[in-house]
């Protein structure tokens, strides 16, 4: 797939070749068909025989030649020395080195040519003022292209689709889809009809921006005017869809993506998968993984990733396994994020010494291991009350250089909770403090809840205390922790201290 940057390449190229047509018919009839490439007038003859061109016209031949070559440094040189040796630009010279600028990052040069134009009495065209926004556009200079562009519209000429589809490509190379979406609505207004490129570039971004709705419009008159999708835009139209949750849609533009000839791509497939795989419609996972088998492409590492995340989502560990041999198989090596998956599942099912396995077998296959992995499996030991094992792992952390985070803590405060050893939790605050780590609402509504549990109300009312002293605005959970803990306890002794916990909650909880 071509990256936006790519395709303004591309487009550019297109731009050059229409310059260059321009430029063509502006010069003397007998010099439209001239070979530059021919031997005997070859630039190279040209600077052998005259180092510097002796008139305004032997210079435009040297540099048209020089521009056609993308030699444009060289171009912008001979055209100083020309200069300096007192030979006078023409208009043609002149619209020749504001190309030669604009495919040179050299704007201000760009600009200064321009006002020349002027000066010597030339009326510039739409051409000139094209090639100069182009100019302005591959420096990021988007304001004054669009000054620019603004006076072409208030005093002339006429902007034309090529101008347009510069500044389209502009506004989508720095992701203002919405802005492109309006040029092209500003066209057809003026009775100019966008290219295919235009079409497709804005379509793809407004599709990967989520705003389908005004893709759909913009596709419902590509097709009308008889413009297909490529395989760029309908694969971003697919992904746009399954990401607002319209698989139907999703599936039946596939379909009409192979009716109007345009082959899928892995990626497309990907995107479908995906939306299935979020959706929880594994079987129609499948039915994605039988198309890309039967139309010759092959899952990449992408692909495997979506589907093992999938399972793994929905506790089928044995099946995402069977998935990661099948990659292996393939030839396709599984990456960190893949790994990492795998640990948080077998975790969550309770197969720690398998989470540990696949832990060393990343290592090993040279992933540099992190502190998220580790947290996962701390977390399935805390779930199952092993605070031994937990503890393990957590010193197998620091051997390894690797700095606990809040989310490693709160798993240990969680575990020693749920055991009824709220004042070992209650301890880890200090270690965090000594770690530099800044507890978070989890944290205190966690050691909150474990307090309330055990009946000590005193204490997880001044926790709630110094929870919202440190900035932490409790949520829906910590509110819900204290109620349940008033029901428990009936309004027993302590049981004041509980309503002081409600009575400031309800000031700063969150809806």
């Amino acid at each position: 797939m071509f990256t936006t940057a790519a395709k303004i390449r591309s487009f550019s190229s297109i731009i050059c070749s229409y310059f260059f047509r321009s430029l063509t018919r502006s010069l003397p009839l007998h010099l439209q068909h001239h070979s530059f490439s021919n031997g005997r007038h070859s630039t190279a003859t040209i600077h052998h025989e005259n180092p510097v061109p002796t008139s305004t016209r032997s210079l435009n031949i040297a540099l048209i030649y020089l521009s056609k070559s993308r030699r444009f440094d060289s171009a912008i040189s001979l055209f100083s020395s020309a200069r300096s040796s007192g030979i006078s630009p023409d208009f043609t010279t002149l619209n020749i080195i504001i190309n030669c600028c604009s495919e040179t990052s050299r704007s201000n040069l760009a600009l200064q040519l321009f006002d020349e134009i002027t000066q010597r009495g030339y009326t510039a065209n739409v051409v000139t003022f094209t090639t100069l926004i182009k100019a302005l556009c591959r420096e990021g200079n988007v304001s004054n292209a669009f000054e620019i562009f603004d006076q072409m519209k208030e005093n002339g000429p006429s902007p034309n689709s090529f101008t347009y589809g510069v500044l389209i490509g502009c506004v989508c190379g720095c992701l203002d889809f919405e802005k492109g979406l309006g040029l092209i609505g500003e066209m057809l207004g003026f009775g100019l009809e966008p290219s295919e490129f235009s079409y497709n570039l804005v379509l793809s971004g407004l599709c990967k921006k989520g705003m389908i709705l005004a893709a759909a419009i913009l596709y419902g008159r590509m097709v009308r005017v008889g413009i297909r999708g490529n395989v760029v835009s309908y694969t971003s139209f697919i992904d746009g869809l399954c990401r607002a949750k319209k698989l139907v849609e999703a599936k039946n533009m596939l379909y009409e993506m192979q009716e109007n000839g345009v082959n899928p791509e892995i990626l497309t497939y990907n995107s479908l998968i995906h939306g299935y795989c979020d959706n929880g419609q594994l079987e129609d996972v499948m039915e994605m993984l039988t198309f890309v088998a039967s139309s010759g492409l092959h899952p990449n590492v992408n692909t495997f990733t979506i589907v093992i995340g999938a399972l793994c989502k929905k506790g089928r560990m044995e099946e995402a396994l069977r998935v990661l041999d099948v990659m292996i198989q393939e030839g396709l090596s599984p990456d960190k994020f893949v790994y990492s998956t795998l640990v948080d599942g077998l975790c969550k099912e309770g197969r720690l010494e398998d989470s540990l396995q696949f832990i060393h077998r990343m290592e090993e296959s040279g992933f540099e291991n992190d502190v998220v992995a580790y947290n996962s499996l701390i977390d399935g030991y805390c779930k199952m009350g092993d605070m031994e094992g937990a503890k393990r792992i957590f010193d197998e952390i620091r051997e390894k250089g690797f700095q606990p985070s809040v989310i490693t803590y709160n798993a240990f405060m969680d575990g020693f909770c749920k055991i009824g050893k709220s004042e070992v939790a209650e301890a880890l605050l200090l270690d965090m403090e000594q770690d530099e780590i800044r507890p978070d609402v989890i944290t205190y509504t966690t050691l909150i809840c474990g307090l309330c549990k055990e009946g000590n109300f005193v204490k997880a009312s001044c926790f709630v205390d110094e929870m919202l002293c440190k900035g932490q605005i409790p949520d829906a959970i910590t509110y819900k922790v204290v109620l349940d803990g008033i029901r428990r306890e009936c309004m027993r002794d302590g049981s004041e201290n509980l309503l002081h916990i409600l009575g400031e909650l309800k000031k700063r909880a969150k809806s």
